[in-house]
């Protein structure tokens, strides 16, 4: 059976024992442009001081996705993996939200004021 790629770079980069770069950004269109070519590994979308936009988050994630890149690399595996912070901390049980972003396609999730496994 053929190996699977792994699609989130952030993930990627800890398996192969690397450290993993990313950024904070606002949920913006110019941001997503700017920083899909970046040499980030993640760029984490700011949402918990920020408005929860998911028509907006969307959106941009659009512009996270480059057809040469899937092209040239022949993988849907963006070049820098976007992931989002949301609003509700690990007190707040509001796993709507979490489901809601990875519908819309988001990598990976960060969770504020998280300390404990079972917070998570």
């Amino acid at each position: 059976m053929a190996e699977i790629p792994r699609l989130n770079g952030v993930i990627k980069a800890l398996e192969e024992g690397k450290v993993a770069f990313t950024t904070f950004t606002p949920a913006d269109i110019e941001s997503a442009a700017a920083l899909a070519d970046s040499s980030y590994d993640g760029v984490v979308f700011e949402m918990e001081h920020a408005p929860l936009d998911a028509p907006g988050l969307r959106n941009v994630l659009q512009y996270m996705h480059s057809r040469r890149q899937i092209l040239e690399q022949g993988t849907l595996a963006p070049k820098v993996t976007p992931m989002v912070r949301i609003p509700p901390n690990g007190g707040e049980m509001n796993q709507w939200i979490a489901k809601q972003v990875l519908d819309i396609g988001v990598f990976g999730i960060v969770f504020p004021h998280v300390s404990t496994v079972e917070e998570a």
